[in-house]
């Protein structure tokens, strides 16, 4: 008996070894809320609840005699407790009074309870058998054992990359489940483990133990020579910054960019008075490429020409959008009721103004706000709605016209209630809010077909697309928020309720960001009241920080916000991190200056090493109970400060939108570090590691990154030792002088007015009835024809 205890703990210790070395999330445990004790206790509650009900089920089927019985009293059993558990909720929720009734699951879940539930039962009636015919404990401790086998196996082919380092760490809990596991069956007389013997069995083990040994004993740990890699993607980025440029660049005369756009547009001819923008962008580095226009644009080409112009009229009537018209020319913009958005209003009206007279009429419904608004789902979108198939019905007689008119005419009332009475365009719940976020992602997206449910666990899958290592390389990639299904939990923007509805249907409107889950057409928005002037202070002059000030936000802030938002874990990884709260850190090997390897460090320790200058200035618009809460874990930090005095410069999303002091960091002698999922206009313009530092918004690689260009020269130790790291300033200085040029180059208001110009453009040419036939193009003499606008159908 005594030995069959001590097998069980050996391969419970294994097993849960081999869990530790899971890599934790940056979800804050927040200890004003989460009481440590009180989660234990319950933890243990539910064990010893778990462990009864197992006890009685087994006692309860070890009684019945035919194995139809024992599946009939299982089946009762587990139905009534699903009644008892949907009787509780019920209960619950009415008893609470919430105006909040939604029963209902969308594909995130159904696909998940459907295959959950099947495995459930198999289980359950596998289990159920199998403790019957020997005892219970067989059955959960070879789950145990088998469970912590496959994670130790994991864990030991892991081993090399950046989080997995410690050879000890992968190795221990396979030699201990092993041991266990071969133990337990021998002092617990199992002869077989379902179809195979114990003898098979042992020489499993065997076979595990020394493949995993040999593995872990030969694999090359991660260790970089002579150079650190953040100085590789340094120079990557310059070279694929000039190779992007030869592709933006590539005409140098009309005739060579009409040519280029037709390669890259294949059966389109470029847009009426296409010339006169050419000659409007004379001196632009960027003349040939404009993918992110390209993008926003491609769903509406499902739409007709007719049906475009009413859905623009239903958006501009939305609360909280303003709209520009085009009128002959003349270009006039509405009253938004805020000074500030008029003003904001006016600087785009300016811009257009340049141009107009090569605009078609039309009206421009526009948000801004940082805030997207467009969300559809993604069978909406690849429908393209209730699209006007009028040029195809035209063909066929006069009825079917008169007809499609009707159904038009209709369709157009069922829109404007759609937009305006339809209660679930009201709903402002942040659990709405991320399914449909979710559900305007492909069917086949991760976010869809694999959500990550553990969310205090680091999803590795999630950033394996965009980094090298644990930085992030491919800042493209980042901002796919499709393929990264753990965002949902661990940014302020999914988690809080959106203070304007999400607009449900595909509707054009123009806006200054969005995330890749939005349809809003991307439009610059100077907002020059906002703009500060730079420090006059030199780079070496500025302080060696990393400084931040943020807001606590507008919204409600609930427990699940306070754990999750991008801000406060943040704030919780850097002022208050807990003493199990690690990150990974690429330092000096001892002896060896210029060799370097990926350690742990405790979040503590890396937080009192690197100068951060981090704090939240501004709590008077928090709402809900815990803002108390936040001032008494974070404080209150000087407003007053100017953030241009520090090297460099934590810039991330606001809770609605990406950062406001994105332009002007870069247009300074500071060093932006960019956390953000959010794309603006000028997102593809920009080269991560040569004009920013990027910053993966679950902040795994912060210290290390920091630590790069500050160095830890002559700071407190790290893992008891002095790593003496030799801080790169110049190369820090470097990008602060790259990111200038290239803002003053690519990002300036010129660069603004021909984006626009190109856009309005395009979709100018997308609202024409004759769209497939007007642009500019080589007539049949060989000359080149601007073949203008028409005049709408609907305007006649």
């Amino acid at each position: 008996m005594s030995f069959m205890v001590v097998s069980a703990c050996v391969f419970s210790l294994g097993t849960y070894l081999a869990t530790l070395q899971n890599t934790r999330s940056t979800y804050v445990c927040f200890n004003l809320v989460d009481s440590k004790s009180q989660t234990v206790l319950l933890q243990l509650l539910g064990l010893v609840l778990d462990a009864a009900i197992v006890a009685l089920l087994w006692r309860i089927l070890a009684w019945t005699r035919t194995a139809r019985l024992k599946l009939r009293m299982l089946g009762t059993v587990l139905t009534l407790s699903a009644a008892t558990v949907a009787s509780v909720w019920l209960f619950g929720t009415i008893l609470g009074g919430t105006r909040r009734f939604n029963v209902a699951f969308g594909s995130l879940y159904g696909f998940d309870v459907l295959v959950d539930s099947a495995a459930f039962a198999v289980l359950v009636i596998s289990a159920s058998f199998w403790g019957c015919e020997t005892s219970t404990i067989t059955p959960s401790s070879v789950v145990t054992f088998l469970v912590g086998a496959w994670t130790s196996a994991v864990n030991v082919l892991s081993l090399g990359d950046w989080a997995h380092g410690a050879r000890a760490g992968s190795l221990v809990p396979v030699w201990l489940i092993a041991f266990g596991a071969v133990l337990f069956t021998y002092t617990h007389d199992v002869r077989s483990i379902i179809f195979m013997r114990r003898i098979v069995l042992t020489i499993f083990f065997m076979a595990l133990i020394i493949a995993t040994t040999v593995i872990t004993f030969t694999k090359r740990l991660e260790v970089f020579d002579k150079r650190h890699p953040i100085n590789d993607l340094i120079y990557e980025a310059q070279t694929k910054h000039e190779r992007w440029l030869v592709g933006v660049t590539t005409s140098k005369t009309l005739p060579a960019a009409i040519k280029i756009y037709e390669e890259r547009h294949p059966g389109k001819a470029a847009p009426p008075n296409f010339d006169q923008w050419y000659q409007f962008a004379s001196g632009s580095p960027i003349v040939d490429e404009f993918a992110q226009i390209d993008r926003d644009l491609k769903p509406f080409w499902n739409l007709s020409p007719q049906e475009l112009r009413k859905r623009v009229a239903v958006a501009a009537r939305q609360d909280g959008i303003a709209a520009v018209t085009i009128q002959g020319g003349q270009v006039t913009g509405s009253d938004t009721g805020n000074d500030g958005d008029n003003q904001d209003l006016d600087e785009v009206v300016k811009m257009i103004d340049k141009f107009s007279q090569y605009i078609p009429d039309m009206v421009l419904p526009i948000n801004l706000s940082p805030t997207p608004r467009i969300l559809p789902s993604w069978q909406n979108v690849q429908l393209g709605g209730h699209a006007d198939m009028s040029y195809i019905v035209d063909l066929v007689s006069k009825r079917s016209r008169r007809l499609n008119e009707t159904t038009s005419e209709h369709l157009d009332v069922r829109d404007e209630q759609a937009a305006s009475d339809d209660p679930s365009w009201g709903l402002n719940w942040a659990s709405d809010f991320r399914q449909s976020q979710i559900d305007a992602c492909p069917p086949n997206s991760p976010v869809r077909s694999s959500p990550h449910w553990k969310i205090g666990e680091f999803c590795h899958k999630c950033v394996q697309r965009h980094s090298h290592g644990q930085f992030l390389s491919h800042f493209e990639s980042s901002l796919q928020v499709c393929e990264q299904p753990d965002l949902m939990h661990l940014h302020a923007f999914s988690m809080t309720n959106p203070r304007s509805a999400p607009i449900k249907r595909l509707l054009p409107l123009f806006g200054p960001s969005k995330t890749d889950s939005f349809k809003d057409v991307l439009i610059p928005i100077p907002k020059s009241r906002l703009l500060q002037p730079d420090s006059t202070w030199h780079f070496p002059r500025r302080y060696d920080s990393l400084f931040w000030r943020g807001s606590a936000g507008n919204q409600s802030i609930n427990d699940q916000v306070l754990r999750g938002s991008h801000k406060f874990r943040l704030l919780h990884l850097v002022k208050q991190p807990d003493p199990q709260d690690e990150v990974r850190m690429v330092l000096p090997t001892p002896g060896k200056a210029d060799r370097f390897r990926t350690e742990r460090v405790t979040a503590a320790e890396a937080s009192n090493v690197m100068p951060f200058a981090v704090g939240i200035d501004d709590y008077s618009a928090c709402q809900g109970r815990n803002c108390d809460l936040l001032k008494h874990t974070f404080g209150t930090e000087a407003a007053t400060e100017e953030p241009m005095e520090y090297r460099y410069v934590l810039l991330t999303d606001e809770d609605g939108g990406p950062p406001l002091q994105m332009l002007r960091t870069m247009k300074s002698g500071s060093v932006p570090f960019v956390s953000t999922m959010f794309r603006t206009w000028y997102t593809e313009r920009i080269q991560p590691w040569l004009h920013f530092v990027p910053i993966d918004v679950r902040y795994h690689a912060l210290h290390t990154t920091l630590s790069y260009f500050t160095g830890t020269e002559d700071r407190p130790k790290i893992n008891g030792r002095d790593t003496a790291l030799r801080g790169r300033i110049s190369d820090a200085e470097w990008i602060s002088q790259q990111g200038q040029r290239w803002a003053a180059k690519a990002l300036d208001s010129k660069d603004m007015e021909l984006y626009l110009f190109r856009l309005l453009l395009e979709w100018g040419r997308l609202i024409d009835d004759r769209r497939g036939e007007i642009g500019y193009r080589k007539g049949q003499n060989g000359e080149f024809e601007n073949i203008g606008w028409t005049r709408h159908r609907d305007e006649a």
